[in-house]
This record gives C-alpha cells, sequence and structure tokens, in this order.
C-alpha cells in the first residue's frame, strides 16, 4: 500500500505538477466507464423484462421495453467509444510528455549520463519502463477506481432487489482484492528482478559485439557464448517466475468468480422453483436480471486484477526514472552568451560519489587547474559545473567540453566543424589555420568536403586539434577541458596546450590534466582529494602532480 502511495505522489509530482491534463483524462475515463457500466445494468434490466413477457405473459416485448434497452445499448456503444477515443490520445500525449521530459534530462545531462549506464539501459528505458508509466496511469489507475465505483453502485441496486444476492456478492467480493495484495506483493519483487536480467543481458551481448574483434583476436567466442546462454537462461527463468505468477492470479480469480456466480444461479433457480424462502420472491425477471448484473460486479473486480501487473511494472520502471524525470525542470530561457555569471561551491557537491567544500568561486576569465588521482571525482565536478548533474541552482548554460577521446563523425570535414550551425569557407580554413591543419587540409583529395568516413584519415593529434577547431567555431565563454591529451605523446601534448591558450584567453577554463602544464597560466589551482574540493599551493601541487603521474602509470 506504501509503494502504490508513493508510486501516485511520485507521478503527481514528476508528471502533473503545473499540467492538470493526466488527473483530467484520468477522471473522464473512470466516469465513462462506470456511464457504461450503468447503461449495461440498465440494458440487463430490459432485455430480462422482455424475456419475462415472451415467457411469463406469453406476449411480444412492448416497444417501450425495446427502446429503452436499444437507448441503453447504444449508450454503452458511445461510452465505450469515448472512452478508447480518450485513453488513445491521453496515451499518446502522457508519452510524449513524458519523452519530452527524458529528452530535455538527456540534452543537459547526456556526457554523465552516457558514463554511468549502457547503451542497452537507456533503450529499455525509453521503449519499456516509460510505456509502463503510461499503461499504469491509464489501465490500472482507471480500473482501480471502477472497480470500486461500479460495484457499490450495482450493490445498491441489487440489494433493493434481494438481500440474499447482494449480502452473498458483499461477502465475496474482498476476497479478490485480498488475494491481489497477497499476489502482487511477490510480483512487484519478480518484475524488478525480470527488468534487471533483461538489462544484464542486453548489456552484456551490446558489450560483446563492440569487442568482436577483441574476441576474435583471443579465440574467446565460445567462452563468451556461453556466458550469454548462462544470462538467457537466467533471463528465461525470471520470465517463467512473472509469467507463472500472472496464470495463478487470474486462475485464482476466476475461480471465486465463477464459484461466487454458480452460488446465486443455484439460489436463484431454486427460489424460482420454490424450494427456497429466504427473504424476497424473485421472479423471472429479478432472477435473469440477477445472473446477468452479478458477474459484472466480478469482472471489474477481475479486470483490476489483470492490470495488477501493471502496477508492479511501474513501480520498477519509477526506480529507474524517477530522478531523471524529477530533474527535469521546464524549458528555460538561455542567458546571453556574454553573460557568464560568477559560481559559488559550498558545502556538499555531490552524493554520488560524495564530493564537498568550503567556499570556491569561479569568476568570469578564470583559468582553474584540476588536479586529482584518477577516479578522485575531477570529471564530476566538471559535469556538476555544466549542469550535467542536479546540484547548482544556476550552472554554466553556455560551454563547450573538450575530453581525450574526440568525436570524428563519418561526415565531410566541413560536417565535424559545422554540425548545426552555418559556416562560410573562410571562416572554417581561419580555424583550421589557428590549430594547425591548414597543410592537413591541402592534402585532402576535395578539402572541406572530403568525408571522414569510419577510418578518419587523422593522428590522434589531428583529431584532438579537429575538435578544437570545431569547438572554437562555437565562441562559447566557458570552457571544460577532461584530460584532453591523456593519450597523446610529450610533444603533441605541448603543441595541443599551447594551441588551447592561444585560442582562449578571453575564456573561462576548467582544465583537468595529469600531465604537466605551465603553472602561471592558471589563476587557481583546485584539488580533488578524499571527497574534497580545495585550493592548493605550487608546493602541494607538484607532489599531487608526481603521485599522480605515478598512479596513470
Amino acid at each position: 500500500m506504501s509503494r502504490s502511495l508513493s508510486l501516485t505522489r511520485w507521478f503527481q509530482q514528476s508528471v502533473a505538477t503545473g499540467n492538470p491534463a493526466p488527473r483530467r483524462a484520468l477522471v473522464a475515463l473512470t466516469v465513462l466507464h462506470v456511464l457504461r457500466d450503468a447503461a449495461l445494468i440498465a440494458a440487463y434490466w430490459g432485455f430480462a423484462a422482455m424475456v419475462s413477457q415472451w415467457i411469463i405473459d406469453g406476449v411480444a416485448a412492448s416497444s417501450s421495453l425495446l427502446w429503452f434497452t436499444a437507448i441503453c445499448l447504444a449508450g454503452v456503444w458511445l461510452s465505450q467509444g469515448c472512452s478508447i477515443w480518450l485513453n488513445h490520445h491521453g496515451r499518446l500525449k502522457l508519452l510524449s510528455r513524458l519523452q519530452q521530459q527524458l529528452l530535455r534530462t538527456f540534452g543537459r545531462q547526456q556526457h554523465a549520463l552516457v558514463r554511468q549506464h549502457s547503451t542497452f539501459h537507456w533503450q529499455t528505458l525509453w521503449q519499456m519502463h516509460i510505456p509502463a508509466v503510461v499503461n499504469w496511469h491509464f489501465d490500472y489507475r482507471v480500473q482501480q477506481l471502477v472497480a470500486v465505483l461500479v460495484p457499490l453502485f450495482a450493490l445498491v441496486v441489487i440489494f433493493s432487489v434481494s438481500i440474499v444476492v447482494g449480502g452473498s456478492l458483499l461477502i465475496t467480493l474482498p476476497i479478490v482484492p485480498l488475494f491481489m495484495i497477497l499476489v502482487g506483493k511477490g510480483a512487484a519483487a519478480l518484475h524488478r528482478k525480470h527488468f534487471i536480467a533483461l538489462e544484464r543481458l542486453g548489456r552484456l551481448f551490446t558489450d560483446r559485439i563492440t569487442a568482436l574483434p577483441l574476441l576474435a583476436m583471443f579465440n574467446a567466442h565460445d567462452a563468451q557464448a556461453r556466458r550469454l546462454d548462462t544470462a538467457g537462461q537466467h533471463l528465461r527463468e525470471r520470465t517463467m517466475k512473472v509469467v507463472s505468477v500472472a496464470f495463478l492470479s487470474g486462475t485464482v480469480l476466476d475461480f471465486f468468480s465463477t464459484l461466487a456466480v454458480a452460488l446465486i444461479a443455484v439460489y436463484i433457480g431454486f427460489t424460482l422453483l420454490g424450494e427456497f424462502n429466504l427473504g424476497e420472491t424473485i421472479d423471472l425477471q429479478q432472477g435473469l436480471w440477477l445472473l446477468l448484473a452479478a458477474p459484472l460486479l466480478l469482472s471489474e473486480m477481475k479486470k483490476l486484477g489483470q492490470f495488477y501487473h501493471q502496477k508492479a511494472q511501474a513501480e520498477s520502471a519509477m526506480e529507474a526514472i524517477q530522478d531523471l524525470l524529477r530533474d527535469s525542470p521546464p524549458d528555460e530561457a538561455p542567458a546571453s552568451r556574454d553573460e557568464v555569471a560568477p559560481i559559488i561551491l559550498t558545502g556538499e557537491l555531490t552524493r554520488s560519489p560524495a564530493l564537498s567544500t568550503n567556499a570556491l568561486s569561479i569568476n568570469p576569465g578564470d583559468w582553474i587547474r584540476l588536479n586529482g588521482a584518477s577516479g578522485a571525482g575531477k570529471t564530476v565536478l566538471m559535469e556538476l559545473l555544466s549542469g550535467q548533474r542536479p546540484g547548482l541552482v544556476k550552472p554554466v548554460s553556455d560551454y563547450v567540453l573538450l575530453t581525450q577521446t574526440p568525436v570524428i563523425l563519418p561526415g565531410t570535414v566541413r560536417e565535424n566543424l559545422c554540425l548545426a550551425m552555418t559556416c562560410s569557407d573562410t571562416q572554417l580554413l581561419a580555424v583550421l589555420d589557428s590549430v594547425e591543419l591548414g597543410a592537413w587540409l591541402s592534402m585532402l583529395p576535395a578539402g572541406l568536403d572530403t568525408p571522414m568516413g569510419e577510418h578518419p584519415p587523422l593522428s590522434g593529434g589531428q583529431a584532438q586539434r579537429l575538435a578544437i577547431a570545431r569547438l572554437l567555431l562555437r565562441q562559447a565563454p566557458v570552457w571544460f577541458l577532461d584530460e584532453p591529451t591523456a593519450h597523446l605523446p610529450q610533444s603533441q601534448h605541448e603543441a595541443i596546450c599551447h594551441i588551447i591558450h592561444r585560442n582562449c584567453q578571453q575564456a573561462t577554463v576548467i582544465w583537468a590534466s595529469h600531465k604537466p602544464l605551465p603553472f602561471d597560466w592558471f589563476s587557481a589551482h583546485w584539488l580533488i582529494k578524499d571527497g574534497r574540493v580545495f585550493h592548493t599551493a605550487s608546493a602541494e601541487l607538484s607532489g599531487t602532480e608526481g603521485e599522480t603521474r605515478g598512479a596513470s602509470e
């Protein structure tokens, strides 16, 4: 019960806050379902009256009963059609809204998110977790309300006809939700384990596909095939456990509902034959109507049981996406490119991993060197400053990031430089000259229109220079440099560093590097150690650099 409340509260806070559309759709669908069942109960009454006239009175059904039944059936058809239309459009809108929230989070935290999980994890989140939340809202939550309102309404009408039948249904109905609660506790745990097993198998498969050349080099295909088979067997076992619980739930619900209807049918039959005399006298019309209406009550409870697995799926999905949706603020107007507000860091910065500081600040034009051992949290701090990790109220919004592995697209040199921008040939040639790639460009067969392909004709240092040229075209006021020369030899490291220093004099630069850099380039040196970020002096810095270089080597 507590999980259901937390799931509903999370949904309202993450999705419905400031936009009552999902709540309105929930209320409208519930009303349409209740109207449909009410019209169906009324149609059953009209049909039972017509049968009574044909059999007991021996006359044809009256036109008023025919019109009444036809109008009720038309109401059933109309409410059902409206609920299907509203359900379909509501699903599309909610799915689109959740996807837009995730896209905003992906766009803001893309570099940080990619490092945290595999590609298959994000595919599973997009293709399974988001639809699971939508299904829970439009199936389970609607049926949860309908399964309460319709039986209450029908019981009031049935009690007015037969106290015995109404009392027997009142005793039988609580068995269904009680069993659903018992089964649901185990189903939620099984669904979470199933999602984990599916993600592990997908992550293992995509990783091995990526490493096929390495597997061929070491002749490790058979060993990895056995690992995949073992992971697949675990997934099959998890799947069968979920399916077995679903079958068990459906079978027990069918048993109780069938038994309840059978007992009511026996009572009505013996009462019509005069064998029983309990409570009110029942005629053919009332008995037939009770036999038609009683299964409707139980069918709504059975539908809730059928949808109960969606609640378990939504709870599993919530654990994966709740932080992503909660940390997705609405789109805001971008700040001016010329405006770089100072950033003040104090107290706890991040929790996983834990980073904290006493008081640090970044002002426009600062050059800050980040020092620390591998894994200390230099990349995490950059992700925090750039807004890729939640924590800062106003992170840097206009920045560029240069990592140790530049991304070179298969397109042309021009496409790699411009991306979504429009630049003239003069601008492109000038920026390539500034990063000392003019000679390289002149050797290409088609110049700026030469395709890079799957294997670009670039060395490691040239690829890094091309990435720097691409960033220079953006003219961003803040540069984050995450060990951009980590895999380059010393000569190329020095050349790349001087290119960055020459072209970024007016920018704010946060630079993390294990390799030595001129001390006087930087206005501040920060050291990250044991989860703390603090200023460091030149003497302490030299010792720290020796430790980090030794650790990296």
